[in-house]
């Protein structure tokens, strides 16, 4: 690590970090809580939400903090230092208007990989970040994508809020706190259809099980730096993985409500990625999870009750209801195209996971989509993936992943399968919203919104709701996936 003497509170390495040095500085340092930050090709929005985490953490009265830039845009083949740059001058500026910094430092570091690990995504940043403040004996780690826009120092009053509760209430027991909040209709689709209704397989509904922005006590930390990293863990699935592991080991679970999540709405070019990888994850952990102490199987049970989080309302959080305004991320065709011209490809998993008649339903339903996508003034055909139908699509993948012992076809039929529902769900908004032909949506995809005066009840009900609904009738339809689990080993679903 190198620090600047002008701000002996700024510290930045751009290059490989050797374990150990960051958790030197944070004991040094005396830090309390560590803020982190993990980011790629974040140069527009680190900075501002640097400059409000110093701000927000020097305030009287706040633990000792260390906001933390762990970025995966260096690499050591590509050594491109934009971001670190942007958080470093933040930094110095913030900084430089404060009064006392004397309970707050930074650290900017590039994460190519870590700890001789050089698998590239945003499991090896957060790897880093939990090994280095877990060595660093701090008390809570906050995480926090590095694309938001939020008042950040309105979460942290959430955080420590929670943190002073626990503490007073369960002391000694770990604590996982997740997020709620409003995220666009065309965002978090593997939260609603894919998370979700999963964590219910370990018995607890965690809704929020892949935010990004997340609150874990040191016990916690402990958990994080002795799991088991895969490459799915390290590159996409580390926040559903952390969820599950956080379930299965009775850790105290809350969601808090933040209001809404101001940030990039995740692109179509991350979406032909991630999907994959945190379906992998969570698969890999339900098997984890099965194989050490039968949980699935427990939780699947008639008369196994499903857990619930503690949730913190909005009259707790002191947060109301914030619109997640307009994107224009939203691509129709490519969505299309993920259903119509992969559905070849895929066919062969689909047949080793599905039963012949869903796999031949959805045939159908994709040649007809085929057929009604060439014409801007046709309506949008049903998709046909009701909730119902989606539940039982997730139970076939899980009962084949846990009976083969063989995650890769469960994953790619449910990547596959999770596109399709992704765009059956958005489709049923855009009708909601009175957008019902292919020329309507394409017209609205640069500025794609629901009206503010609906925007509140619209996420509630037509986009929260469904996701609730979804998870719980997953679990409530849990004697398929029990009956799949007990069908004779050559069944292929």
């Amino acid at each position: 690590m190198s620090s600047k003497k002008s701000d002996p509170s700024v510290f930045v390495a751009s290059g490989p970090v050797d374990p150990g040095s960051v958790a030197a500085l944070l004991r040094e340092h005396g830090t309390q809580v560590v803020v982190g930050h993990p980011t790629y090709h974040n140069e527009e929005t680190i900075g501002a939400l640097v400059e409000r985490d110093l701000c927000r953490a020097a305030e009287p009265g706040t633990r000792h903090t260390t906001v933390i830039v762990c970025d995966g845009t260096w690499r050591a083949d590509a050594p491109d230092t934009n971001v670190l740059e942007a958080a470093e001058g933040a930094a110095r500026a913030a900084f430089a208007k404060l009064s006392d910094t004397s309970n707050v430092q930074f650290i900017a570091v590039a994460c190519d990989g870590y700890d001789g690990d050089r698998t590239p995504g945003k499991g090896s940043a957060l790897k880093l970040i939990f090994a280095e403040a877990a060595a660093g004996d701090v008390e809570t780690v906050v995480l926090a994508d590095g694309d938001l826009r939020n008042d950040m120092g309105q979460w942290r009053d959430v955080y420590e809020k929670v943190h002073a509760y626990h503490r007073a209430t369960y002391p000694g027991q770990p604590y996982f706190v997740t997020a709620r909040y409003a995220r666009h209709f065309v965002d978090a689709s593997l939260t609603r259809f894919i998370v979700g209704p999963l964590t219910t397989l370990l018995g607890t509904y965690v809704p929020g099980g892949i935010s990004g922005d997340i609150a874990l006590s040191a016990e916690v930390l402990q958990l994080e730096v002795g799991a088991d990293w895969t490459e799915a863990r390290r590159k996409y699935g580390t926040d559903i993985s952390t969820t599950l592991d956080n379930i299965a080991a009775g850790t105290k679970i809350y969601e808090v409500y933040l209001g809404a999540k101001l940030h990039d709405v995740t692109d179509e070019a991350k979406l032909s990625v991630m999907p994959g990888e945190v379906i992998g994850a969570a698969l890999e952990r339900l098997k984890f999870w099965e194989a050490n102490g039968g949980l699935v199987s427990s939780a699947v049970q008639e008369d196994g009750a499903l857990g619930m989080v503690e949730p913190w309302s909005s009259e707790q959080t002191g947060i109301g209801f914030i619109d997640p305004g307009e994107t224009d991320v939203f691509d129709l065709d490519s969505r299309l195209n993920s259903m119509i011209v992969d559905y070849h490809d895929f066919e062969p998993v689909l047949d080793e996971v599905l039963s012949p008649a869903e796999v031949l339903g959805l045939g159908t339903r994709v040649a007809l989509l085929r057929s009604a996508a060439r014409d801007d003034e046709s309506k949008i055909p049903d998709i046909g993936i009701p909730l119902e139908r989606w539940c039982e699509y997730l139970h076939a993948g899980v009962a084949y992943a846990l009976k083969h012992d063989d995650i890769e076809p469960a994953k790619a039929a449910l990547s596959y399968l999770y596109a399709a529902a992704c765009l059956d769900f958005v489709c049923q908004r855009f009708h909601d919203l009175g957008l019902r032909t292919f020329g309507a949506v394409r017209n609205a995809a640069s500025h794609l919104s629901v009206p503010p005066d609906l925007a509140e009840d619209f996420y509630e009900h037509r986009v929260d709701g469904v996701a609730q609904e979804l998870a719980l009738s997953f679990f409530a339809g849990r004697g398929k996936l029990r009956a799949l689990l007990e069908e004779p080993q050559d069944h292929g679903s």
